[in-house]
């Protein structure tokens, strides 16, 4: 796996302090597992000149990136087992693999990394940033352009409660849940409809209104590229709701709404850590 070039790295042109995903990125080269694992993500997505309306990404290739001795996590969930650069799919960054056992089965904020800023945009305080991250990335689909939405902790919905131009006509959009993540997700049992996840749920209801992006794990894998536990190699996401923004949009100063939401992914995934070959660092 190809991290130099991955949606990771992208983040570091996006600003300096945005070199830090990247280096993290870098460093969770060795060791990556082999891609299986079942899951559903897809919603709505609005990026000019490439993708507007509906989308599924049908992910079947699931990945756990490990950095020992860190607590730093990077789980990635696509479309075909290709680079990043070559391929659509979603890689989560967490900070600290400690903190989300604390917090097993409750919602956890999705954000920037914190001290990650675009130019323009002031570093603002604060006192409870979240260990977890996520950037959408679309090599696949949208081939002629480089692009990566981030994942944000407060977006601005267009007037019904979409993203963009995809707020207009498009119907709802629903991921069929995995079976046995149904009973233990502690999901709010408005937002769980005959075993499928919808995306016009919660926050997004209200037309003009702003909404974060939040996940839930049942379990994570310990970081640990030589557990032999099967409990501690298994990722378990019941449900995450995430909305993606491109940074670049929010307000010069940081003054104003959120950026507009760029697109809305819903879905849940489930694997275990399976030790592969190291990945090509390609310096």
């Amino acid at each position: 796996m190809n991290r130099r070039r991955g949606p990771w790295a992208r983040a570091a042109r996006l600003a300096a302090p945005l070199a830090l995903p990247a280096l993290v990125s870098a460093a969770l080269a060795p060791g990556c597992s082999q891609g299986d694992g079942s899951g559903t993500v897809c919603g709505t997505i609005d990026v000019v000149n490439c993708w507007t309306g509906a989308f599924n990404l049908q992910p079947d290739f699931f990945a756990a990136i490990p950095a020992m001795p860190s607590e730093a996590l990077q789980i990635r969930i696509q479309n075909g087992g290709d680079f990043e650069t070559f391929s659509d799919g979603i890689s989560i960054l967490v900070d600290d693999i400690s903190a989300v056992r604390a917090s097993l089965r409750q919602p956890i904020s999705v954000s920037l990394p914190a001290g990650v800023t675009p130019p323009g945009v002031p570093l603002m305080a604060n006192p409870n940033p979240s260990v977890v991250h996520a950037v959408l990335y679309l090599g696949k689909t949208c081939r002629t352009q480089n692009v990566a939405l981030y994942a944000m902790d407060a977006v601005s919905l267009g007037p019904t409660g979409g993203c963009g131009a995809a707020d207009v006509g498009e119907p709802p959009n629903a991921c069929p849940l995995l079976a046995e993540s149904i009973d233990s997700s502690g999901s709010d049992a408005s937002t769980v409809l005959d075993g499928s996840l919808s995306i016009d749920g919660g926050a997004a209801q209200s037309g003009g209104a702003e909404a974060g992006s939040t996940i839930v794990f049942n379990q994570i894998f310990d970081g640990d590229p030589n557990e032999s536990s099967a409990d501690a190699r298994l990722t378990d996401v019941p449900r995450f709701d995430l909305y993606f923004a491109d940074p670049r949009e929010i307000a010069p100063g940081g003054l104003g709404p959120p950026p507009p939401c760029r697109a809305h992914l819903v879905g849940n995934f489930k694997f275990y850590f399976e030790r592969g070959q190291p990945s090509q660092p390609f310096q």
